[in-house]
């Protein structure tokens, strides 16, 4: 179990993440300052041309971090033999009620594992770090797209199933990918509305992006068979 309660973890006494025994050797910690740099570089390094030619999720999580209502425990690292090999990101959310009113979730992701670490559980200790964590600091609800088989097996659903939307989609179908985890009970009943993400998943593109990318060591983008876009 680690501590949570260092300086850098101000407002959170007490909290910890327990380590993973499915995957020895693992520490599951918060993210310490000193060490966003290397996290953007391991996202940076896991995303790219994965969904497409480069990527842009080591900038959503570096202005993340800076956006209203981040907490020290909403950024989690995996650590394996003194390295960082994995990290998630929580960030805020709310569903925009039907009945008036918004709800406050968080979103699960970026998710990412060193290519180099793949299929050997760290994601899936990331998974579960996260929703402990999340459930101890009393939030609602988790909500990510992803693949649904994968999502599922850690108590995923379609957000649908809860009458939540994202954006202009029905309610009914449409976006299986699209999931939520209530994190007690009756947590989404009544709930159905619509699905409001940080704007910053939205903004990833242009100079700004362009002038933050440029620091980091350049890499060519490919077009790959599978990609999203």
């Amino acid at each position: 179990m680690i501590s949570m309660n260092d300086e850098n973890l101000e407002g959170t006494p007490g909290l910890a993440i327990d380590d993973d025994p499915a995957v020895p050797g693992l520490s599951l910690r918060p993210e310490r300052a000193e060490e966003r740099r290397p996290v953007e570089e391991l996202t940076r390094e896991a995303f790219w041309n994965r969904y497409a030619p480069g990527c842009t999720e080591h900038f959503i999580l570096h202005r993340l971090r800076e956006a209203p209502g981040f907490r020290p425990w909403h950024s989690i690292v995996a650590e394996y033999d003194g390295s960082a090999v994995g990290h998630a990101l929580l960030s805020p959310a709310d569903i925009l009620l039907d009945a008036g009113g918004a709800l406050p979730v968080l979103t699960l992701g970026p998710l990412s594992v060193l290519p180099a670490c793949a299929r050997r559980g760290v994601g899936a200790a990331l998974m579960r770090a996260a929703i402990q964590v999340a459930r101890e600091q009393g939030e609602t609800a988790l909500l990510l797209t992803g693949d649904p088989a994968y999502y599922g097996r850690f108590g995923f659903l379609p957000a649908s199933a809860f009458g939540v939307r994202m954006g202009a989609l029905p309610a009914s179908g449409g976006a299986p990918y699209f999931m939520a985890l209530p994190l007690f009970d009756g947590a989404l009943a009544g709930k159905a509305g619509r699905y409001r993400a940080s704007p910053l998943f939205e903004e990833a593109e242009g100079e700004a992006f362009a002038a933050y990318d440029s620091a980091f060591p350049p890499r060519r983008k490919l077009k790959l068979p599978g990609q999203l876009r």
